[in-house]
C-alpha cells in the first residue's frame, strides 16, 4: 500500500515537471516566432525607406536636368511623401 502510494507521488511529479517543461518550451517558440516577426518588419521598413530615397533622387535628378518644372517637382515630392 505504502509503494503504491510513493509511485503515485512520483508520477504525478513527473507529470508536473513534464507540464513546466512543454510550458517552457513553448513559451520559448512563441518568442522566436515573435522575434521573427519583428525582423520581417524591420526588414520591410528598411526596404520602404530605400525604395522612397530611390524615387526622391530619381525625382531631383528629373528636376536638375529641367525635365520637372519646380511646381511639378514639389507636387510630385509632395506625392511620394504622403504614400
Amino acid at each position: 500500500m505504502a509503494i503504491s502510494i510513493i509511485y503515485t507521488l512520483i508520477g504525478l511529479m513527473l507529470c508536473f515537471v513534464l507540464y513546466i517543461a512543454f510550458r517552457a518550451i513553448n513559451t520559448g517558440m512563441e518568442a522566436k516566432k515573435a522575434n521573427k516577426n519583428l525582423d520581417i518588419t524591420k526588414e520591410n521598413n528598411l526596404d520602404n525607406k530605400e525604395d522612397l530615397v530611390s524615387k526622391l533622387n530619381e525625382l531631383k535628378e528629373l528636376h536638375e536636368k529641367k525635365i520637372l518644372s519646380d511646381e511639378e517637382f514639389a507636387a510630385a515630392k509632395k506625392k511620394i511623401l504622403d504614400e
